[in-house]
């Protein structure tokens, strides 16, 4: 009887997954990797931590929700989400946790293997290469990068059962392999004692150096006066540091009114950020954190500031895309131990590297973040990209606005720092040093963030207060600015950006070049070029 019923529950089992279900191409890689050469194919008893990001419920909702709690003329206007409502309103069904472990389960991958994140939206377990192989419908190979002669087990596409693949947004490690650094956007910053300018306000001196009294001219800014404990500002920094001997320097002299020379933000280190040391000011690896902090205290002062320092930059992808942040934002998001495909792991096994494991939520939030820095669309996972961006719009429903800079490229793009800029192949989106296609960067291409673009002050030549002859857009670099080719127009923006493609868009540029319907930035500008600092090698 007992053997009966079984046999019997088993058969149930596996008739939910039949061996003749088909299985769908769900992720592929349309390009060699940019910074990486196939090397071997991977050992068969190779061992692969696996995780399944499975899909989140009422993601369909989510431009409404937002709209409800952001329009002035919503009844809900600033009524904004608490993080649990947030994590509860997306949180997998029971259906696709269901659908998800059975299917597992009749591969052979046993229940007790299994575990869930924190926010329940990771499948995670460890596997064989020859059982990720048969799961996935694929080959894994052993890659190795052209700079550093590193290795990374990945394949170039993977495929899913028909039934399964509604239920789940991407599995790691498979096609992740070209982990981008955060590029900085540090084209903006200028050396103000190159011109030997020291002891500098005023608006005498705009069309040389912008002084915090020409932004304050430019968009009739007061002087602040206000500290409210709890709604410091958030800057985030990957792999640059801020100088702190730096910082008092620039309070002594560009500061008005002049800013006490002792004044600090709270550091706050995630994944083993460090502070920085006169080792990384002589290296010039402090440029775009101190523009930053000098631009920011200058503007909001005496309001306090955070620094956000992430990753410990010994891992050669430590500093890794933006998840490592969000992690330490958001329990809910964390997928116990981001993996080093895209993103850097932790504890790092790297020699000097942050022993740690990695921070899962606790670190405080801020009401505003702005960070400087950006990857390209095109170098990274559609669904990646989709998962993140849902991650910044739950973000936007706690009431937090996320700022981000456009870019220093145009309508290019850099893969790292020390590369050139390039576009895109026209045909298959893949970075590509001939590519006809613009490159929109990631994640100002998520309609959840605002993106800043550059501009410089037309000609003042004639003018008396340095700034009345008004801005244009920054012409010594291409300050970022395009379409997105994942993410649509949202309907907010929807009648500025037809009004820019009917007057301005040039009409030789077709959908070879952008894609005329997606998210469009940046979304506003601001000047940058000429700002003032100060460097330890002047």
């Amino acid at each position: 009887m007992h053997l009966l019923s079984l046999i019997t529950a088993f058969a149930g089992l596996t008739s939910a997954f039949p061996a003749a279900e088909p299985h769908v191409l769900h992720e592929k890689r349309d390009h060699a990797p940019v910074a990486w050469k196939h090397h071997t194919r991977a050992e068969r008893s190779t061992i692969l931590p696996v995780r399944i990001g499975l899909k989140q419920r009422n993601l369909e909702h989510a431009a409404r929700y937002i709209q409800d709690v952001s329009d002035p003329s919503s009844p809900n206007f600033g009524k904004h989400w608490s993080s649990e409502k947030v994590a509860n309103a997306f949180l997998p069904s029971q259906e696709t946790t269901d659908k998800v472990t059975e299917w597992l389960v009749s591969s052979g991958i046993s229940a007790d293997r299994l575990s869930h994140s924190v926010g329940k939206n990771w499948v995670e377990f460890t596997a064989t290469v020859d059982e990720a192989e048969s799961l996935l419908k694929t080959q894994y190979h052993v890659y190795q990068q052209k700079d550093t002669g590193g290795y990374r087990v990945a394949c170039d596409s993977y495929s899913l059962p028909a039934s399964v693949r509604d239920h789940v947004d991407f599995v790691m490690p498979t096609i992740q392999l070209d982990g981008l650094k955060p590029v900085a956007q540090a084209n903006p910053a200028y050396n103000a004692l190159a011109i030997n300018l020291t002891g500098l306000t005023g608006t005498e001196h705009c069309n040389q150096v912008i002084t915090i009294d020409c932004i304050r001219a430019l968009y009739d800014l007061p002087v602040a006066t206000t500290n409210h404990n709890g709604n410091e500002l958030g800057i985030a920094e990957w792999a640059d540091y801020l100088y702190l001997p730096d910082l008092k320097v620039f309070f002594e002299n560009y500061t008005n009114p002049k800013i006490p020379s002792d004044v600090t933000p709270e550091f706050i280190s995630i994944d083993g950020g460090k502070p920085s040391n006169l080792t990384v000011a002589l290296a010039e690896e402090v440029v775009e954190s101190g523009l930053d902090f000098q631009t920011a205290y200058s503007i909001i002062y005496p309001q306090g500031i955070r620094l956000y320092q992430n990753g410990d930059s010994v891992n050669v992808d430590s500093v890794g895309t933006f998840n490592i942040f969000l992690d330490a934002l958001d329990e809910s998001y964390c997928t116990w131990g981001d993996e080093p495909y895209i993103d850097p792991a932790y504890p790092d096994p790297n020699e000097g590297g942050y022993t740690g494991p990695l921070q899962c939520g606790g670190a405080p939030m801020s009401n505003v973040f702005s960070v400087s820095y950006g990857q390209i669309e095109g170098a990274l996972p559609r669904f990646y990209q989709e998962r993140q961006c849902n991650e910044w719009m739950k973000l936007a429903l706690q009431g937090v606005s996320v700022i981000y800079a456009s870019g220093d490229s145009g309508v290019a793009n850099r893969y790292n720092s020390g590369y050139n800029n390039t576009c895109l192949n026209a045909q298959y989106g893949y970075v590509d040093e001939f590519g006809t296609k613009f490159s929109p960067s990631f994640p100002v291409n998520c309609p959840y963030i605002t993106a800043v673009g550059a501009t410089t002050l037309l000609d003042q030549t004639n003018n008396t207060n340095g700034v009345s002859e008004g801005e244009q857009a920054v012409v010594r670099f291409g300050s970022g600015g395009g379409f997105s080719s994942i993410f649509e127009r949202p309907a907010w923006q929807a009648e500025a950006v037809q009004n820019y493609l009917d007057k301005y868009s040039p009409s030789n540029y077709t959908e070879v070049q952008f894609n005329h319907s997606g998210r469009a930035y940046p979304d506003v500008a601001a000047s940058t070029w000429l700002c003032a600092r100060p460097s330890e090698k002047h």
